[in-house]
């Protein structure tokens, strides 16, 4: 199993997760940006609930993950 969404379960969101992985080692995606389509994704997936508190979760946590990504490039 493939773990998209790092320090949180997977559901059926998990596509969200995978594409915000994908922007997240995207140089020309900005962190902001990566974040907020996230939010909008889960939003459609599950609600606005947890879009909510994914979002807070990769905007409060997600800097060094964010870094790591861009330094593997």
């Amino acid at each position: 199993m493939t773990d998209h969404c790092t320090g949180w379960f997977e559901g059926a969101w998990g596509h969200c997760c995978a594409a915000h992985d994908l922007a997240y080692s995207s140089l020309a995606a900005s962190k902001l940006g990566a974040d907020l389509d996230l939010v909008r994704c889960v939003s459609d997936a599950a609600g606005w609930p947890m879009a909510l508190a994914m979002g807070a979760g990769v905007v409060l946590l997600g800097l060094p993950f964010w870094i790591r990504a861009r330094l593997k490039r």
